[in-house]
């Protein structure tokens, strides 16, 4: 076991690793502020102090708001389990029995998440011989809110949801980017893709209305028009077509990975720059201190530590 060091731990007020968690989910001093009910100066306060405990910026202020820097990036997930280990030790309330309870929890995700997260929450329940069991309901970033309105839907997990308000929770699981996926034999490509071969070949588009996405758009800024075959609504949606056609789709890296092994596919960097986000965990406030919620959430963070590393990498 790692030798603790009373004298480092001792240098840091455990309230700046609150600010630092909160800021890193509300991206926003003055939504930071309204959470913890203090003031906006003194989120300020506490990330001056922050900044000079950790030697870094770690959030740029930006017309999107507050922007991690890589080192908050970084540490973001140690501080996530640093603190979720806090308040389970200091929480003398009974806990949940995911052991002998027979319980199936609901939970609401975009396709994307569905295909990397779900396999994982069902084998690690198996290996740890849990009874608990899961049910996987379509949602998405927009259609959110309406996934949460049905009072049998334990939590949401989406990309950057719209239109958060205090009525509801939130918590950032990690980060990605995004690659490409396509039949390399069937198009005769390798990894990585150049950007003349991801120009070339026709695409298949994934967008939440079928009609455009943020490539078209990544494309169009550049003068360059993307070569579109058929557009999908789904992920899921792609994925026969991919293996059965030559084209070349642009998702999330998690997702890319996990229909990889699915369907014998190829993975790739994109090309050219897309940009990051995030996938939040999103509930109702009134579920705070809901024991069965709390080890949900607490489970499903500790499902996706590959991500939270940052360690999951199209090769």
């Amino acid at each position: 076991m790692a030798m603790i060091s009373v004298a480092n731990i001792s240098r840091i007020d455990l309230n700046l690793l609150i600010v630092f968690q909160c800021l890193m989910n509300e991206r926003s001093v003055t939504r930071t502020a309204a959470v913890l009910h203090v003031t906006q100066g003194a989120v300020s306060s506490s990330l001056k102090r922050l900044r000079e405990q950790f030697h870094d910026e770690l959030f740029i202020r930006t017309g999107a708001g507050m922007v991690p820097t890589r080192r908050a990036l970084e540490i973001a997930p140690k501080i996530t389990e640093a603190l979720t280990a806090v308040a389970t030790i200091v929480d003398k309330r009974p806990q949940f029995s995911a052991e002998s309870s027979n319980r199936v929890f609901n939970i609401a995700l975009s396709d994307d998440i569905e295909s990397y997260l779900s396999p994982r929450l069902v084998n690690e329940a198996k290996a740890r011989g849990l009874s608990v069991k899961f049910a996987f309901h379509q949602s998405n970033s927009s259609l959110w809110k309406t996934s949460l309105a049905d009072p049998d839907i334990d939590l949401v997990l989406c990309s950057e949801p719209k239109e958060l308000t205090s009525h509801y929770s939130s918590q950032v699981l990690f980060s990605s980017s995004y690659s490409c996926l396509y039949d390399g034999p069937r198009l005769n490509l390798k990894s990585p893709l150049t950007r003349d071969e991801y120009l070339m070949h026709e695409h298949v588009r994934v967008s939440y209305d079928g009609r455009r996405g943020f490539v078209d758009d990544l494309l169009e800024s550049e003068g360059v028009a993307r070569r579109v075959s058929a557009s999908f609504t789904h992920f899921s949606g792609a994925l026969a077509t991919l293996a059965h056609s030559d084209v070349i789709a642009t998702l999330p890296t998690f997702a890319a990975l996990s229909y990889a092994r699915i369907a014998r596919l190829t993975v790739s960097p994109v090309p050219i720059f897309v940009p990051a986000f995030r996938v939040f965990m999103v509930w109702d406030v009134e579920n705070n201190d809901d024991p069965h919620s709390r080890w949900l959430r607490s489970f499903i963070i500790d499902t996706t530590q590959e991500l939270q590393r940052g360690s999951l990498t199209p090769t």
